[in-house]
């Protein structure tokens, strides 16, 4: 079976931790994988980039340079400027009016190089790369009002299945599903929120084991925000990563991930 290296990007928010470590090994890599959100920086954090926008843009060239090897996905905090329908139905915090226009052409221009969702097949086991992770509840409500296939005909380590997901960016019912928030972040959520909007807990409620194929695969996703103390939180079948720093997956090694422990200061160093 081939080696398989895949430097995983979690939630950039205008932060500038991801330019090294890819700058390092964008070269030995099979797979460089953004998570989303690189916009609405939080208020109280170094270490971000001057220009927010041109953050982006930069990220956007990195992929045209590289479209093969380069994976950029969309979070909530992308879709809200790339759909004016997503923007209505969920909002969003921090959101950026004096700038929606500009960050909204960049993700008009380059509709093509974002994804919702993301596969690949890791010594044997298929890894889904998400925002926020894909849960059962969700699914089955896509399916139920979309995709319309009999439940044994899903399971997310079928390419074709992530193809549908990626499909849902459209500019009805697709968007609609999207923009699903769950109960850990409005009194009026979901039992769990979509691919752009699922927090850890939400992936806690127990579901039946072999339901959609979420048995079969290893998620990695970002989303909720860990602190500090915490580089990830892995369990069996899935990895959340926003901890403001890189993460390499190599099927040599015996960790599905492991983070790139520098990657903070070495963005910080860039700053000054």
């Amino acid at each position: 079976m081939p080696m398989k290296r895949i430097l995983v990007v979690p939630d950039v928010h205008g932060r500038l931790f991801w330019k090294e470590p890819v700058r390092k090994y964008i070269n030995t890599v099979d797979r460089v994988v953004f998570l989303g959100d690189y916009l609405d920086p939080y208020e109280d954090e170094d270490g971000l980039a001057d220009d927010i926008y041109l953050n982006l843009m930069e990220i956007i060239a990195l992929k045209e340079e590289n479209m093969e090897k380069v994976v950029l996905l969309k979070g909530n905090h992308d879709q809200h400027y790339a759909s004016e329908h997503f923007e209505e139905l969920a909002g969003g915090t921090r959101l950026d009016q004096q700038n929606w226009n500009k960050y909204h052409q960049a993700f008009v221009d380059y509709k093509g190089f974002f994804k919702i969702a993301h596969i690949e097949t890791i010594n044997g086991l298929p890894h889904v790369f998400t925002h926020a992770g894909l849960t059962l509840y969700w699914l089955k409500k896509v399916n139920d009002i979309i995709w319309q296939l009999p439940d044994n005909y899903i399971s997310i380590d079928d390419p074709a299945i992530i193809e549908r997901i990626n499909l849902l960016d459209d500019n009805g019912q697709g968007q609609d599903l999207l923009a699903i928030v769950g109960r850990q972040r409005s009194w009026f959520g979901e039992k769990t929120g979509s691919v752009l909007w699922a927090d850890i807990e939400e992936h806690a409620i127990p579901h039946a084991p072999k339901a959609y194929g979420l048995n079969k695969v290893f998620q990695v996703f970002g989303h909720t925000k860990l602190n500090k103390d915490y580089d990830k939180l892995e369990f069996d079948n899935l990895a959340m990563i926003d901890s403001r720093q890189c993460f390499m997956i190599d099927s040599s090694k015996g960790e599905k991930i492991t983070s790139i422990k520098d990657c903070q200061e070495l963005g910080d160093m860039i700053k000054k």
